[in-house]
């Protein structure tokens, strides 16, 4: 049987699976330690700031369509189309995306409101800025807490090393890239990487893993995928100059429908199978 068919036609779809063993996840606790250890050097004014320098010069040497297009996946609306992909083939892990997503959001933006700290283009000139310049709520970097989120999801829920190494240089990527475009500090980053890193861990700590009924599952991902889409519209462009960050966001979007489409469709091919051989 497909993948699809296997995640959305799991026997036993109204019984709770075991849980992932989340807390023994030595690999992922060790993570979470560097990522503490980055923000404690980053808290150090001058290391911060030199950091920043170095990132951001360097990105001189690159496109700011590619640049625009990395730092972009951090974008909710990018993000939350792959975890909809991903939750496609992880359905178990639906309630526990969502209470992550709902702590990590809820942290950040608390925090962001607190400190209301000043981003680099509010305190230094002749910086490297790609799209509009943002000067204020810069601690923490949501991009950074987003992109970590979902990297989070995908460690946990996956045992494909492969997988693993991919999606956490991929966040690695994203959150560097947001000190390159000039829109954060490298403390903000650090601090972004272990909101989100440490949202899914507690989420996964409080909620079991399980399957909710299939027509349940299905009703969830597609109003999410909405939410998505109008937020796609609502929202204002970071990059205003670079039209590929948008072609970009609505193809990640339509594939991300497109995976649940072939989802719902694979299930409905089981469920009539399991119904004929009944």
């Amino acid at each position: 049987m497909n993948k699809f068919g296997l995640s959305f036609n799991h026997q036993g779809t109204h019984h709770p699976i075991p849980a992932h063993p989340v807390i023994h996840d030595i690999t992922f606790l060790w993570t979470l330690l560097a990522l503490c250890g980055a923000f404690l050097l980053m808290m150090k004014e001058s290391v911060n700031s030199s950091y920043f320098w170095s990132i951001n010069q360097a990105s001189q040497q690159f496109s700011p369509e590619l640049l625009a297009s990395i730092t972009d996946m951090g974008n909710g609306v990018v993000t939350g189309s792959l975890l909809v992909i991903i939750l496609c083939f992880k359905p178990a892990w639906i309630l526990r995306a969502i209470l992550a997503a709902i702590i990590c959001l809820v942290v950040t933006h608390l925090l962001k409101s607190y400190f209301d700290a000043s981003r680099p283009a509010a305190l230094l000139t002749q910086i490297n800025i790609i799209g509009d310049a943002r000067h204020s709520k810069s601690f923490p970097s949501g991009h950074t807490a987003t992109i970590f989120l979902l990297a989070g999801i995908v460690f946990l829920s996956s045992k494909r090393r492969l997988s693993r190494v991919f999606f956490v240089s991929l966040a690695t990527i994203v959150g560097l890239s947001r000190i390159a475009v000039g829109a954060h500090w490298p403390i903000d980053v650090a601090l972004g990487a272990i909101i989100g890193w440490s949202s899914i861990y507690v989420a996964a700590y409080l909620c079991r893993e399980s399957l909710l009924p299939k027509n349940t599952r299905l009703l969830i991902l597609s109003a999410l995928l909405l939410l998505l889409g109008s937020l796609s519209l609502i929202n204002k462009n970071e990059f205003p100059h670079q039209p590929i960050v948008d072609s970009l966001q609505k193809l990640y979007l339509v594939s991300a429908a497109l995976c649940l489409y072939i989802s719902y469709m694979f299930n409905q091919r089981s469920s009539k199978v399991l119904f004929h051989n009944a």
